[in-house]
């Protein structure tokens, strides 16, 4: 078998089983999200290096400025004030001492995320779902700053206990009344907190709300319903139709509302709030890609669920957003019969019952998410670690362009006085691959995954290959079987600079096996290994870049028993 026909399909990982603890960090972020930041920026790698000097020299990462007293109260209207605000700041301090290990940034973000610890009352406003669910980004900074030292024990208990006690209540059922993008800012806030806190009750309760899946057996029961509506609407738009809500009937367990997937983003790609405006609507469909890698990091995979009803969502509305002369072609009430390519629009009830779409909105019309919205995040998942074709993603990467127009090509976190609590910002840095980064680098001991990327010069033991939790993109064993014909791993790696490293292997053989090793789309090295219970021979030299790549190790001919155990990459000479 040809060496081409085996590693340009290579992919990362084996299948893994999810880890039975949440991997820490493990939010927006991992570890080897971490390691292939650094690289990158220490190698001047774009466009991470130029985001990076942006988010260094941001006002919201100034390790010398005031920390506000945010006082014990959080009156109506206050929420970005005080959570909003601090929360950006602590999460840009934090990153920036995360990837340069300058202790002054851990310090402020810790200030940071002390000052707004303190908080005994909330307004309990009606928006309380979603202005709680602000709280994501100081959970996100204190995800960051779980391990460090220099967050003093008592402060984090404090933090902890006011997550649980004051904000949890608010958040951790979504917004059963209101459009679906509240519900989903309170369900990212309550997804946060429970990695955080290692709570895997409430990380289900999220997962089971958002794919309208019954609560299991001792879990609190989700919101009843269904609701109760005027049959006539009290007023009459152009683009929607409002109906007045008297609450609801009680008569079934888990109806589940807007926020849920299948609800908010509709089987064409049509979003629950396409007929409100644009605004909120993007914010909605780019919300969902925030909460999907959150889940991702954990083990599951929300992004292709319902047929990657989340692409799909991105592609309807971006296509709307990027295509002025886009028009609707007529109007159905059945979802069967709207597809995205023959342009029908949906005329559908929410699930709230309080709005029924009529056309989609001129408001805002032109909206991408600005500046900040995760777009770099959706398409690395889905160009590199997923796979899908560029043809399922054309107005993504239509979005992704128009952004490096308007912004010569980087990802900020949005633009000031308000939402800064909206996007975790930074996406060209932060979530930046190339096309080989198809799974996140770690180690596995016992079941148990520890990202993180190797170093070279190093060893590497086969086993430890990058994890990837769709099991199609996945190696065809998983470690120790025995390894034959079209198996693959591969593994991120990052170097300091540019260097020839000598590879030695270490392997059982029963009959010889041809295998090869390649980084990136360099030239691939093959040698053929004799018999050996316990072989270790020199397989040759590689060439490895300054930063992060990705070194791919497949077998290309073997056909009975033979197992890979480790790798040594050590300097030329």
């Amino acid at each position: 078998m040809r060496i081409c026909a085996i590693l340009p399909a290579a992919i990362a990982c084996a299948a893994l089983d999810a880890a039975a603890a949440f991997v820490h960090p493990g939010l927006t972020y991992t570890q080897g999200d971490f390691d292939r930041m650094r690289a990158f920026v220490a190698a001047g790698t774009e466009p991470c290096a130029s985001t990076f000097a942006a988010l260094e020299n941001c006002w919201s990462a100034d390790p010398n400025q005031n920390v506000p007293d945010y006082g014990t109260d959080i009156p109506e209207g206050q929420f970005n004030a005080k959570i909003g605000q601090p929360g950006r700041r602590a999460h840009d301090l934090a990153l920036v001492w995360k990837l340069t290990g300058n202790d002054a940034y851990a310090k402020k973000a810790v200030e940071f995320v002390n000052a707004a610890s303190h908080f005994k009352t909330t307004s309990w406003r009606g928006t309380a779902p979603l202005d709680h669910g602000k709280i994501f980004l100081l959970v996100e900074a204190a995800e960051i700053l779980r391990d460090s030292p220099l967050w003093a024990a008592e402060d984090k208990a404090r933090f902890n206990a006011m997550l649980r006690n004051l904000f949890l209540p608010h958040i951790k059922n979504g917004d059963a009344a209101r459009f679906g993008n509240q519900g989903l800012f309170a369900l990212r806030g309550t997804l946060a907190i429970a990695i955080y806190l290692d709570d895997e009750d409430l990380f289900d309760r999220v997962w089971r709300i958002l794919n309208a899946m019954p609560h299991r057996p001792g879990q609190e029961p989700f919101v009843k319903g269904p609701p109760m509506c005027d049959a006539a609407p009290v007023s009459v738009g152009e683009y929607m139709e409002e109906y007045r809500f008297h609450g609801r009937r009680g008569e079934k367990d888990d109806y589940f509302y807007d926020e849920s997937l299948k609800y908010y983003i509709y089987a064409n790609g049509q979003c629950q709030e396409s007929s409100r405006d644009q605004g909120h609507c993007i914010c909605g469909v780019m919300s969902f890609v925030a909460i999907a890698e959150m889940f991702w990091n954990q083990g599951r995979d929300l992004y292709s669920q319902l047929d990657n009803r989340i692409l799909s969502g991105l592609e309807w509305n971006l296509r709307y957003n990027l295509s002025g002369d886009w028009k609707e072609t007529g109007y159905t009430q059945n979802e069967n019969e709207a597809t995205f390519a023959n342009d029908l629009y949906l005329r559908l009830r929410s699930r709230s019952g309080r709005w029924r779409s009529l056309k989609p909105s001129a408001a805002g019309r032109g909206n991408y998410g600005g500046s900040g919205a995760p777009r770099t995040e959706a398409w690395m998942h889905y160009a590199v670690r997923a796979g899908v074709a560029a043809n399922k993603m054309e107005y993504l990467s239509r979005a992704i362009a128009a952004n490096a127009d308007a912004t010569g090509g980087i990802e900020d976190w949005g633009t000031p006085p308000n939402w800064y609590y909206e996007w975790t910002g930074w996406g060209t840095l932060t979530k930046w691959r190339t096309k080989w980064m198809r799974g996140d680098p770690c180690r596995n001991k016992s079941s148990v995954r520890i990202p993180g990327a190797h170093a070279i010069p190093g060893t590497i033991r086969a086993r430890d290959f990058d994890y990837n939790p769709i099991p199609e993109r996945t190696s065809r064993r998983k470690y120790p079987d025995k390894w034959t014909s079209g198996d693959f791993a591969l593994y991120t790696v990052t170097s300091a600079s540019a260097q020839e490293v000598k590879v030695s292997i270490a392997y059982s053989a029963v009959r010889p096996a041809t295998v090869a090793m390649v980084v990136d789309s360099g030239t691939p090295v093959t040698r053929t290994l004799q018999p050996a219970k316990k072989g270790k021979c020199t397989f040759g030299r590689l060439q490895i870049p300054a930063g992060a790549s990705v070194v791919r190790f497949a077998v290309v001919d073997s056909d009975y028993g033979f197992v890979p155990a480790g790798f040594v990459l050590d300097p030329a000479r």
